[in-house]
């Protein structure tokens, strides 16, 4: 066997044979613990996924000219929690995603992440540290096809005050830091134009109906500041979020949140100005007897990589993102498991989009969809094979492409 056709024989090899191996006695006390294995006072849920080994039709995103490659993303994570008396938690998680092309090394990645969580109760306040990071190469945004090395990390502190039952009130503020690899896309340069700290100050109000459900209110006041711009007035820019709805409990038929509310970035010598709806929303309800559906609609507004020429100045373009999603998980004969999942996304740049010497208005559409078919061999070990198809339409006819991945899917939860 060729030496670059390993990634794929241990993928596969991998699942394979964890799932001939005998299932353990199911425990009752276990399901109750906040983790699958306990090592010392820390409980671990570890989780291997083959997300696909098998073919991308469009590695490059190409409207023609398309170039097919093998590739394999191998996904292992990891949970752990670590209870500390009755009045403080740390909790953390850990993910590592490992990109492989079998012609086009260039594409190759091994994308890591983490972060921990502290929470510690005194009286009716509960205060909270969080933080973490992590290297990425992969797509990221409908805004850029090209897969730019990225460096993430962020961290929070709050608190929440809960004088009753029923109502509680958060205070929080996060920074979340991104840089990016020096590269120029269209004589563009992503790390001078998108590098950037975003502060969030957010205020949140909750009022439970139930245990299974409540009533949320929130408040962000977002300041972007970017770090390599030279002209000062392109460098910091504030916007604002504000959202309301509700939130459904895990034993709740409808479990999720469905949140819904207004974005608006002021007038500024950076940005253009927009006030429009905001969205927030991610819902999970059983489907038939054996199956389960999710829901997701969101709504923003983010950063473009191509600034728009104004006034003899560069001026910030941001786009509105509406997106809609769904997955269905179904539990079929013979220890089956079909999925399926459609998506759908519309980037609308606020500014004209610049063409050579020119602009004019750019919208961009991105259909996805997928199936998969999985055996389950023991609790915890899926193996079969997946589809997935996507295809983004645009104003700018060199941005739209249509593309495939398929191959084996697999999952493996010890």
């Amino acid at each position: 066997m060729t030496g670059p056709a390993w990634p794929l024989l241990a993928a596969v090899l991998v699942l394979s044979a964890a799932s001939a191996g005998p299932a353990p006695a199911a425990e009752k006390e276990k399901k109750k613990r906040p983790g699958r294995f306990r090592v010392g006072p820390v409980y671990l849920t570890p989780k291997l996924q083959l997300k696909n080994a098998g073919v991308d039709t469009n590695v490059f995103n190409q409207r023609t000219g398309e170039i097919p490659d093998t590739s394999v993303v191998l996904s292992p994570t990891m949970l752990a929690a670590m209870p500390v008396g009755r009045r403080l938690r740390l909790t953390g998680a850990g993910n590592l995603d490992l990109n492989y092309f079998r012609r086009q090394s260039s594409e190759r990645s091994t994308d890591f992440g983490g972060e921990g969580r502290a929470e510690v109760d005194v009286g009716p306040f509960t205060f909270f540290g969080a933080g973490g990071g992590g290297q990425y190469r992969q797509r990221f945004t409908i805004d850029i096809d090209q897969r730019v090395l990225r460096h993430e990390r962020w961290g929070s502190v709050g608190v929440t005050l809960a004088p009753t039952r029923r109502v509680s009130a958060t205070l929080s503020g996060t920074s979340r830091i991104s840089e990016f690899a020096s590269l120029a896309i269209a004589d563009v340069n992503v790390k001078q134009s998108l590098d950037r700290d975003e502060l969030t100050g957010t205020a949140q109000l909750r009022y439970a109906f139930s245990r299974r459900t409540s009533f949320v209110a929130s408040a962000d006041t977002i300041e972007d500041r970017f770090l390599r711009l030279s002209r000062v007035t392109s460098r910091l820019t504030r916007s604002y979020r504000y959202l309301g709805g509700f939130e459904f409990g895990a034993k709740a038929i409808v479990r999720g949140r469905l949140l819904a509310g207004v974005r608006e970035f002021p007038v500024s010598g950076s940005t253009p100005r927009y006030r429009g709806p905001s969205l927030a929303t991610s819902l999970s309800f059983p489907f038939l007897r054996y199956g389960l559906v999710t829901a997701v609609g969101e709504r923003d507004i983010y950063f473009a990589l191509t600034p728009t020429p104004l006034r003899s100045s560069l001026f910030r373009n941001t786009y509105v993102s509406t997106r809609f999603g769904g997955e269905a998980a179904v539990g079929l004969p013979f220890a089956l498991i079909g999925r399926g999942s459609f998506g759908f996304e519309e980037a609308r740049y606020l500014l004209p989009y610049p063409v050579g010497s020119a602009f004019a208005p750019r919208v961009d559409h991105l259909w996805t969809g997928g199936i998969s078919l999985l055996r389950s061999f023991r609790a915890g070990i899926r193996l079969g094979g997946t589809l997935q198809w996507a295809r983004r339409v645009s104003d700018f006819p060199s941005f739209s492409y249509q593309g495939l991945r398929y191959g084996i899917q697999g999952e493996l939860v010890p």
